[in-house]
């Protein structure tokens, strides 16, 4: 007895791998920070440089410029430690959303296979009342051998980013994605991100610091027994450092507005994946309603189902995209905007 359409429905759209263990996306993010490698790195290195600096301020035979570098050095770590988290996050909030994207295109092609596996059954039911041609046979029998293709690659495509999101967090292998209960929103300005901008990424802190330490060279150097030479080439030093903080604070800016703009983007997109999504169910609604009243058959309702499957399908990436992109945005604003992890 084959199955009812609707009943078939329920089954495809069961979660892929239900038995296995499934995680969260803010629960994966939780195991990759605490058990990344870039993250512990940085972490040690903050402790480093913060025993560095208060050996350095607590001895009173440590030189200014020795006591400047070692603060310089314990803020720049204390940074990048930041940045480390952030991403970490982003790496695994693209791996994440590439595993789920992964089950969900295997129920997806499934149910493209049942499609072509109707459509070629067909065709072969109009050859044998000679109301189709072989060719017609052989068309439908050569798109249900990609479609099987197509499914055995989405398959496959599954372990490779369950092994991926695996790596990251330091999770079991066979790890699947459990879905996205909600997607965060951007609710912060542009204006409001650009503030503390310079304080909040590596590059223009760290050109910051080699500012103020050249700024102190031309201070130690500007007396009347140090050498011309000595002082003018400080005076050189220094102005490179400015120019180069300039770049490092311009590129910041133009990046997190590149950043901000694609997290717009991907909010307006949503917006049209879940109006079109909205449309394909309405459409599936009344076609079962039209297959009970029996002016449609079951092989065009499964036509609907697959077009509501695909609207469904490119929600989840809409969704996937906000999410990326506002952890792409915390990674240029230097500081997290996606609500997952914490304030990092």
């Amino acid at each position: 007895m084959r199955p009812r359409p609707l009943a078939l429905a329920l089954v495809l759209l069961a979660p892929l791998a239900a038995a296995q263990s499934a995680v969260t996306v803010a629960s994966a993010v939780q195991s990759a920070l605490a058990n990344g490698t870039d993250v512990r790195t940085a972490q040690a290195n903050l402790e480093k440089a913060t025993a560095a600096d208060r050996a350095a301020q607590a001895d009173p035979s440590t030189l200014a410029a020795a006591r400047l570098s070692a603060q310089n050095a314990e803020a720049l770590a204390r940074v990048q430690l930041r940045a480390a988290r952030l991403s970490t996050l982003q790496n695994t909030v693209n791996a994440y959303t590439a595993l789920l994207e992964a089950q969900e295109n295997v129920d997806l092609q499934t149910l493209q296979v049942q499609v072509d596996q109707k459509a070629l059954q067909v065709a072969q039911v109009k050859l044998s009342v000679n109301n189709a041609t072989p060719l017609d046979v052989q068309r439908a029998q050569n798109t249900l051998s990609g479609s099987t293709q197509d499914l055995a690659d989405a398959r496959a495509q599954v372990n490779l980013a369950s092994g991926r999101l695996a790596t990251l967090t330091g999770l079991d292998n066979g790890v699947r994605a459990a879905g996205l209960t909600s997607v965060p929103t951007l609710k912060t300005s542009l204006a409001s991100l650009r503030t503390g901008l310079n304080a909040n990424l590596t590059s223009v802190v760290s050109a910051g610091q080699e500012v103020a330490e050249a700024q102190l060279a031309v201070k130690l150097a500007d007396n009347d027994f140090t050498p011309a030479q000595t002082i003018s080439q400080a005076r050189i030093t220094l102005a490179n450092t400015r120019r180069t903080l300039d770049a490092a604070q311009k590129n910041a800016r133009t990046t997190l507005a590149s950043a901000y703009q694609t997290a717009q983007n991907a909010a307006a997109q949503l917006q049209v994946a879940l109006s079109r999504e909205a449309a394909a169910q309405k459409s599936y609604t009344q076609d079962a309603a039209r297959l009970r009243g029996g002016t449609i058959s079951a092989v065009t309702l499964q036509g609907t189902q697959l077009a509501l499957k695909q609207a469904r399908y490119a929600r989840l990436q809409a969704q996937d995209n906000v999410l990326e992109a506002l952890a792409a945005l915390s990674v240029a604003a230097g500081q997290n905007l996606t609500g997952i992890g914490g304030t990092l």
